[in-house]
C-alpha cells in the first residue's frame, strides 16, 4: 500500500507539473479557438486606423493576435474603470509595432496598468541615476525579470482619436519594449534591425537627434531626449504619418521599413478613402444614408458595411 500511495502521489505531482509546463500552450489554443466578438471588431473599425488599412486576411490575423495578447497579458485599471474598448486599444498598441513579426510575443511583460491621466514623478535626490521624472503619459519599468507598463487612459484614447498627429502613447511605450528585446533600451532595436544595418541606423539616429536639438527638425522635440526616446517617437511618426516621414526623412524612413517589416504608407494610400480621414469623418457624427456608399471606402453600401457591423454588435 505505501508503494501505491507513493506512485499515486508522484503521478499527481507529474500531472500538475505537466499542466504548469503546458499552460501557455493551452492558453494560446483556447484564445485562438474563440470567435472574435462582433463588438470588439466594431471598436477596432471605429477607433484604429491601422486596422482599417489592412486587407481582410490581415485583419483576421490582427484580431487573433489581439485575442492572444489579451489572454496572456493582464490589463488592469488603477483608480479607473476599464471597458473592453480600452483593453482593445492597449492590445492594438502592442500589436501595431510588431505586426511584421508573425510570432512576436511580449514575453517579459507582466501587466499593463491603466491610470486615469498623466502623473508626475519627482527626481530622487538620493539616487545618482536620473530615471523617469516630470509629467508622464506612459512608462515601462522593470522588476526582477518582469516589466510593468503604465499608461494614462486619457492619453491612450487621445492617441487613437487623431491618427494624423504623429502621437500615440501606447505605440510609444510598446516601441520601448521592442527596443529592449535585445536586453537594453538604447534606441537600437537589435532583434528587429539586421546586424549589417546597425552602423547606418546609429549614424542616422545621431544626425537626426542633433537636428532636433538644434531646432532644425519637425520631429517632436521629445525625441531629442536620448536615443531610446528617439526610437519610440519616430515609431509613432512612422505608423501615424508615414508619407510625411518619408518626405522629410527618407533615409530614416527606409531603415524603419526594414526594422518593422511593414509599409504603413502603402496600406493607407491604397484604400479608396484614407482610413485616418474616415475615422475623422466618423467622429464628426455625420449621418449616412442606408444606401449611400460607406465612407470607409470598402465600395459597399453603408447598410451592408458599417451599419451592419453596428447592428451586429448591439
Amino acid at each position: 500500500m505505501p508503494y501505491l500511495f507513493f506512485f499515486a502521489l508522484m503521478a499527481l505531482v507529474g500531472f500538475f507539473f505537466y499542466r504548469y509546463l503546458t499552460q501557455d500552450t493551452r492558453l494560446k489554443k483556447a484564445a485562438l479557438a474563440e470567435d472574435f466578438p462582433a463588438a470588439w471588431r466594431l471598436v477596432l473599425s471605429e477607433r484604429v486606423a491601422f486596422y482599417l488599412s489592412l486587407t481582410e486576411i490581415d485583419r483576421t490575423r490582427f484580431e487573433k493576435r489581439v485575442q492572444l495578447f489579451l489572454a496572456q497579458t493582464r490589463v488592469t485599471g488603477v483608480q479607473t474603470e476599464l471597458d473592453d474598448a480600452t483593453r482593445l486599444l492597449v492590445a492594438a498598441s502592442a500589436i501595431i509595432p510588431v505586426f511584421g513579426f508573425p510570432d512576436w510575443e511580449y514575453g517579459n511583460l507582466s501587466e499593463v496598468l491603466v491610470v486615469p491621466d498623466a502623473w508626475t514623478m519627482q527626481r530622487d535626490p538620493n539616487k545618482e541615476y536620473v530615471g523617469l521624472e516630470g509629467t508622464l503619459l506612459g512608462s515601462v519599468q522593470g522588476f526582477q525579470t518582469s516589466h510593468y507598463m503604465r499608461l494614462s487612459k486619457t492619453s491612450l484614447e487621445r492617441g487613437f482619436q487623431d491618427s494624423l498627429d504623429r502621437q500615440n502613447v501606447g505605440i510609444h511605450e510598446f516601441a520601448h519594449l521592442l527596443d529592449e528585446a535585445d536586453g537594453v533600451i538604447d534606441g537600437v532595436p537589435g532583434l528587429a534591425l539586421p546586424e549589417a544595418l546597425r552602423p547606418e541606423w546609429e549614424a542616422v539616429m545621431k544626425r537626426e537627434i542633433e537636428a532636433i536639438r538644434a531646432g532644425n527638425s519637425e520631429i517632436n522635440d521629445y525625441a531629442g531626449t536620448n536615443e531610446a526616446e528617439f526610437f519610440a517617437v519616430v515609431t509613432e511618426y512612422f505608423f501615424e504619418k508615414p508619407e510625411k516621414l518619408q518626405q522629410h526623412h527618407p533615409e530614416l524612413y527606409g531603415l524603419l521599413l526594414l526594422a518593422f517589416r511593414q509599409n504603413p504608407k502603402s496600406r493607407f494610400l491604397r484604400r479608396a478613402v484614407d482610413p485616418r480621414e474616415w475615422l475623422k469623418t466618423l467622429r464628426s457624427r455625420r449621418k449616412f444614408g442606408r444606401n449611400s456608399p460607406c465612407p470607409c471606402g470598402s465600395g459597399r453600401k453603408y447598410k451592408d458595411c458599417h451599419l451592419a457591423q453596428e447592428q451586429a454588435a448591439a
